[in-house]
């Protein structure tokens, strides 16, 4: 008797001590939990943990820096905050877990709207694997001075992740969103689903991929007069490395884009990567989270981007990358574009990029390209109108007294000069005119181009 009473005194001293020394387990668990935000590039801007011999109090400030305008060059800063109620284990409600956190999210202090009762509730078991339930319920927000009304048809997900976090699987979905004002939808979201993975394999390199699927976009633009709907949008994506050679693909799919009365699609582009050094692209993914950590301007980070691929170029090209377009199909009113290419680098040395004729000898590309005759014309008028635009403002600018052309003189003047580049391209049989249709074909191999079936000369590399 005097045995099992001694037992009950250890297992009830166990239980009664585990909380405490748990709690210094899920208070470095959490902390986890919260890089994974500033790796995402949000900046923390306080951080606060009360940690309790049977649960923990947190709360963390979040600064969001999102792009606005037109050029999306104005920041504008969102503040929100995470405030955490954690339940130490071995003992929890939901049975032995290593913890219990319900989270709630308040904007600029505010939940929105106020007693909103959104559900973030993870969950840790006892070899640190976890599962985060999301669960924002439907509401109604009223309009208020230049802010549209709201209807949010609620958000539902599950993120699943291992003790390190270095699998992590999310599935979210959002029934509907509609903005309205004055009784006008400005815009119509309708069924937003994303499935995604992502795992690092032996190296550190975080691979994956998934879908993200739209069945239905309305956007209303009163002051253009314009309306933009967009049915079944969906993007695959994914990742993989193999040996010591690394390949990415992403597919575009579009059912259809109506623009007013004009319809365009379906729409389906198919694009890769391959030949990438695994231990290159670990630098540059480590490298951009440090970006992401250090908050700085877009103008700032995409100079801090652009320094860390410009860096490890020579590194990527040793690879021999190879860059596709494995289908390009749209769907126009004005007939099918269809097409198809291929470029690959093969011995190509960073030392040889600026010896044009040297990197020529070094490609293999085969590109195919089919589209509309009518539509061909329509971009080569307005990018010939875009460069004469310039050309007469950088006039303007060294001659003062010089006269611009009236947008009508402009579109003359584009328009003749977009026939006479298609004509002067189909006579050097660059171009071939196939019914209502443009085509060409083109083959790099060995430094020497084929154009529709003729060789066309290029330069020779110095000796």
């Amino acid at each position: 008797m005097k045995r099992f009473i001694a037992l009950f005194v250890v297992l009830g001293a166990a239980l009664m001590t585990a909380p405490g020394i748990i709690g210094y387990q899920v208070e470095s668990y959490y902390q986890g939990l919260m890089r994974q935000f500033v790796k995402g590039g949000v900046e923390v801007v306080s951080q606060d943990y009360q940690r309790h011999w049977f649960g923990a109090e947190g709360h963390t400030d979040f600064l969001v820096k999102v792009p606005v305008g037109s050029d999306r060059k104005k920041i504008e800063s969102v503040r929100f905050s995470l405030t955490s109620h954690i339940v130490h284990g071995p003992l929890t409600g939901e049975g032995l877990k290593l913890a219990d956190i319900r989270s709630e999210v308040r904007v600029q202090g505010e939940a929105l709207p106020p007693d909103y009762a959104a559900l973030i509730r993870t969950l840790v078991a006892i070899d640190g694997q976890g599962e985060t339930e999301v669960d924002f319920p439907a509401t109604e927000l009223p309009a208020s001075g230049n802010h549209p009304a709201v209807s949010f048809g609620g958000v539902s997900g599950k993120v699943r992740f291992d003790s390190t976090f270095e699998q992590v699987d999310a599935q979210f979905a959002l029934p509907t969103l509609r903005f309205v004002q004055d009784g006008k939808t400005l815009l119509e979201v309708g069924s937003m689903r994303l499935d995604s993975h992502s795992t690092k394999d032996v190296s550190g390199l975080t691979l994956g991929g998934g879908q993200f699927a739209i069945d239905r976009i309305a956007l209303q633009d009163s002051k253009r007069d314009t309306r933009i709907e967009i049915d079944q949008l969906g993007i695959e994506a994914e990742s993989r490395a193999q040996a010591s050679k690394a390949s990415a693909s992403v597919r575009y799919r579009l059912q259809q884009l109506a623009l007013n009365d004009t319809v365009y699609g379906p729409a389906d582009i198919q694009m890769g990567v391959a030949n990438l050094p695994p231990k290159t692209l670990l630098q540059i993914q480590r490298s951009i989270e440090e970006i992401n950590a250090q908050q700085l301007s877009e103008e700032k980070k995409g100079m801090a981007l652009l320094s860390v691929l410009m860096g490890n170029a020579p590194a990527l090209i040793k690879g021999d990358p190879l860059v596709t377009i494995d289908k390009l199909s749209i769907q126009t009113p004005d007939g099918l574009i269809d097409g198809k290419l291929s470029v690959q680098s093969v011995g190509l040395e960073w030392g040889e990029i600026g010896n044009a004729p040297a990197v020529l000898q070094k490609l293999l590309a085969d590109a195919s390209l089919q589209m509309p005759k009518k539509l061909f014309l329509l971009l080569l008028r307005q990018k010939t109108a875009a460069d004469l635009q310039r050309q007469f403002a950088q006039r303007k600018l060294a001659q003062p007294d010089s006269d611009m052309p009236s947008a009508e003189q402009l579109n003359e003047m584009a328009g003749t000069l977009a026939e006479r580049q298609l004509g002067l391209l189909l006579e050097q049989e660059i171009l071939v005119v196939d019914g209502q249709y443009i085509a060409t074909q083109a083959i790099l191999k060995d430094g020497l181009l084929s154009v529709n079936g003729k060789t066309i000369p290029l330069p020779t590399p110095t000796q």
